[in-house]
């Protein structure tokens, strides 16, 4: 099986290896010298694919639209990895806000349909990750 991007960032991620783009380049943190020659199979990969990696990352971080009825107060994700309240950690956040705002997209759109969490309780994990929205008055909670 051939790894993508995805996979190669998701598995250095989740050892705690930090990357993130600055300016047209991809800043590397590794939380030691060990774990850098550990992982330097998974980095030679992801050099040799250097443009893939820097527009997932661009992707990953961009802020979704917001579903109706929803205005953003602030995104600031918060470093991974987050433990959230109701026994969750969070290793992606960005990809978390994304689908967490999907399941308030549909909760708001048919308040009938169950998608896991109230819509209060969408919300406070939104928060719980760095990403605060506030529900526009003619909005039913």
């Amino acid at each position: 099986m051939t790894a993508t991007v995805a996979q190669t960032l998701m598995e250095v991620e989740t050892l705690g290896v930090e990357l993130r783009l600055e300016g047209n380049g991809v800043v590397v943190r590794f939380p030691s010298q060990e774990l850098r020659k550990e992982l330097n199979g998974q980095l030679a990969f992801l050099r040799a694919h250097r443009n893939e990696v820097s527009v997932f990352l661009r992707e990953r971080d961009a802020i979704p639209t917001m579903p109706p009825g929803v205005h953003l107060v602030s995104w600031e994700l918060k470093e991974p990895p987050v433990v959230l309240e109701m026994c969750s950690v969070v290793t992606n956040t960005a990809l978390f806000a994304r689908t967490t705002l999907g399941q308030l997209r549909a909760a708001l759109a048919n308040p009938r349909r169950w998608v896991g969490w109230s819509i209060p309780e969408l919300i406070d994990r939104l928060a719980q990750v760095g990403v605060r929205v506030t529900l526009e008055p003619k909005s039913k909670v």
